[in-house]
């Protein structure tokens, strides 16, 4: 039994669950083709969202004020005139991610039962929801 090769299998489950309609955030679709599965060391893998604004969606954000860098005033396309700043308010997070990982715990392991035999699949089920998986943020 390769322990690299489920867990993989596992973190490709949770990108497919995170990324069904309705529960990823839809925009234009950008964030959710973003979501690649990696191997970790020998036994870990990892699921991430490779855009540069997913965590800010996943975990919300502060308000902010933007102010040019080097110019005097902020312009872009569609803008009536040019301005000195520009204030956005808070954002509220959306956890997807957390969600389908709650996802995988209720659907169980049984994918995996072709790989480690269906008593494995369910022990690991069991484990996994007295335990729950490891969810860390970078």
């Amino acid at each position: 039994m390769n322990l690299q090769r489920i867990t993989l299998q596992v973190a490709e489950k949770l990108r497919e669950i995170a990324t069904r309609q309705g529960n990823v955030p839809f925009d234009k679709g950008d964030l959710r083709k973003s979501h690649v599965v990696e191997p970790s060391g020998t036994e870990n893998a990892i699921l991430s969202a490779n855009t540069p604004y997913a965590r800010a969606v996943h975990d919300g954000r502060p308000a902010q004020t933007i102010k040019p860098k080097r110019k005097k005033a902020l312009i872009w396309k569609g803008a009536r005139n040019p301005v000195k700043a520009v204030k956005q308010p808070a954002r509220k997070g959306n956890p997807w991610l957390i969600r389908a990982v709650d996802e995988l715990e209720r659907e169980g392991l049984g994918f995996l039962a072709p790989e480690v035999g269906q008593d494995v699949a369910d022990e690991l089920t069991a484990a996994l929801r007295a335990k729950g998986l490891s969810v860390r943020q970078k």
